[in-house]
């Protein structure tokens, strides 16, 4: 019952302050000058609880000439197509991160540090420098070959899935298989790992079927901020191929309505937050039966 209460009162807590930013564009203003607009901004949240009550008729201003659109009719057409890039992409990194700490693993010492110099490096590029990069291979490989392999723009309806799921994807498999390494590297220390390896098990089957089974419980930990991570990247990915997607709904919504703009927070927010908190709930039913061992 307790934890029921603490989660409905998490749940409120946050719709309140996804309420209250939804107006944070009419909090500033710049005429001569930039001026804190605090007034307009209450009058914005004011105005958007009387929207609210009409779901229906809340637009959102599109295109060049900023068209009114149903926001609702707007999110059933793009929600599930920014959704299934993001979704594709969690699933995409985590299955390759676990694949590439597993081989670094049992790689030499000199692989194994060349890897983490290499994993330095791609963690400091920008975003925007790995989209653009692979879209000029790409037009590289048609200047040469005469094939477009993927298609690096969208245009009008035309929708495009491959670059921008592997785009969305890298820093997150950086960050997983950094995280991965580090956690088992220190599993790597333990006295069953030596006990493993003295029974004649080989170091591939230890690090897959022991190593890689105790760090389980890291990877769940990480799960929140690598979505958040990607969450924010899928506006750039949107932008830079001009993929007509949620995110650039709910852009335009933060500029021309505070009511859209929280209804299009609150349907990112709700069913991730449905997730994690399942997912909390199972993994501490999980601890709690004492499967965990390290």
């Amino acid at each position: 019952m307790k934890r029921v209460v603490d989660t409905s009162f998490h749940f409120l807590i946050v719709v309140a302050g996804l309420f209250l930013l939804s107006g944070v564009g009419s909090l500033l203003a710049y005429d001569t000058q930039l001026v804190v607009t605090v007034g307009y901004y209450f009058h914005q949240l004011y105005d958007s609880i009387f929207e609210l009550m009409d779901p229906s008729a809340i637009t959102v201003y599109l295109g060049e000439q900023n068209r009114p659109y149903s926001l609702f009719k707007i999110a059933l057409d793009t929600y599930g197509y920014s959704f299934t890039i993001l979704i594709s992409s969690f699933f995409f990194a985590i299955c390759f991160s676990v694949l590439v700490s597993y081989f670094i693993m049992l790689s030499s010492r000199r692989g194994y540090r060349s890897s983490m110099k290499l994993l330095d490096v791609l963690d400091a590029l920008p975003d925007v420098f790995i989209v653009v990069s692979f879209q000029i291979i790409t037009i590289w490989l048609y200047k040469r070959t005469d094939i477009l392999f993927f298609n690096i723009y969208a245009i009008h309806d035309e929708r495009t899935y491959f670059l921008p799921i592997v785009c969305l994807s890298i820093l997150p498999v950086v960050f997983l298989v950094k995280q991965f390494l580090f956690q088992l590297k220190e599993e790597e220390s333990k006295p069953y790992v030596e006990f493993s390896m003295a029974k004649g098990f080989r170091k591939s089957y230890t690090v897959w079927f022991h190593l890689f089974r105790n760090v389980r419980i890291h990877f769940f930990l990480h799960l929140k901020p690598i979505f958040l991570l990607m969450l924010s990247n899928l506006l750039v990915i949107e932008i830079l191929f001009n993929m007509n997607g949620f995110m650039m709904v709910l852009f335009r919504a933060s500029t021309s309505s505070a009511a859209a703009f929280f209804v299009g927070m609150f349907l990112i927010f709700v069913p991730f937050f449905i997730v994690f908190q399942a997912g909390s709930y199972i993994l501490k039913k999980w601890l709690n039966g004492g499967e965990y061992h390290v």
